[in-house]
């Protein structure tokens, strides 16, 4: 095979990877105007620039004017090497713009509604998509160009029944939650019951405050025991918690270290609210 030939070949196969990708961003585009618009004017700018050296160096032609369209151009692009690298350059170009202003730019995200009755997400140049949950689910498509999965769940908030926002969780893949909706007061411990916690021994003591959820995290700056449970290994979760957040039961058990009164006990929440307090640590003497 000659040199012109290797070129015609290499041409062509990116003219149909783009003419491939070009037919498969039409699904994905039918909700996203925006991206419509972009798509149509690299799609008429590819269009124009083939259909230009297609017809213009294949005037008088006596062949079939498709034949004489793709062979014209194949033929002007790989008679010389300067025209054969720009044309590939061209095609390369195109084929990664065209992916990124489609398919790639474009994407469709599952949201599992528990606590929310709608999501919203902020596509390109700041559109704003709200989308209702029904049968706790909802999909929402957002078109953002040069931007990752990553960055396009966290456009993704959860709306509650009162109309406050707040950011939905990542999960695997393509998919959010919103599972809790965000405290109404701030998280805040105020005392401990019992007030001190008794060292090597596992008991339950209730944490009063607000801002308290299901989804709480707690744990502390010593060895220890925390968990829902002592039936369960250490888990760090709440035994039980106030529907309206102003108190939380932990079992909590803490290692004696002589020379150590006091420990902290961390707290933090699914929406990066954290809080600590600082409680005594009494040893009881055995009987």
């Amino acid at each position: 095979m000659t040199k012109i030939v290797v070129r015609q070949v290499v041409l062509g196969c990116l003219i149909l990877l783009n003419g491939f990708l070009l037919a498969a961003s039409v699904y994905w585009l039918r909700a996203e105007p925006t991206a419509a618009v972009l798509f149509s004017l690299f799609l008429l700018a590819a269009l124009g620039s083939f259909l230009f050296f297609g017809l213009y160096f294949t005037v008088g032609s006596r062949d079939t004017k498709p034949f004489r369209l793709v062979m014209g151009y194949l033929l002007w692009a790989s008679y010389r090497s300067a025209r054969f690298y720009s044309n590939t350059l061209w095609l390369v170009l195109l084929f990664a713009t065209v992916w990124l202003v489609g398919p790639h730019a474009i994407y469709r995200l599952q949201a599992a509604c528990e606590a929310a009755p709608s999501i919203t997400a902020s596509s390109f140049l700041g559109r704003e998509v709200r989308v209702p949950c029904q049968s706790r689910r909802a999909t929402v498509q957002v078109y953002l160009p040069f931007r990752t999965i990553d960055v396009a769940k966290d456009r993704v908030s959860c709306i509650d029944v009162t109309g406050s926002v707040y950011p939905a969780l990542s999960q695997a893949g393509p998919i959010v939650a919103c599972n809790t909706p965000p405290p109404q007061q701030p998280l805040r411990v105020d005392r401990l019951e019992p007030a001190a916690i008794e060292a090597n021994h596992i008991r339950r003591y209730r944490l009063y405050g607000s801002g308290f959820t299901k989804d709480l995290t707690v744990s502390l700056d010593a060895a220890s025991f925390v968990g829902s449970s002592l039936s369960r290994d250490s888990d760090r979760q709440p035994a039980e918690v106030d529907p309206e957040g102003r108190w939380v039961d932990v079992f909590i058990s803490v290692m004696y270290v002589p020379g150590r009164d006091r420990v902290v006990i961390k707290l933090a929440n699914e929406h990066n609210q954290t809080t600590e307090f600082s409680a005594p640590v009494q040893v009881t003497a055995l009987r």
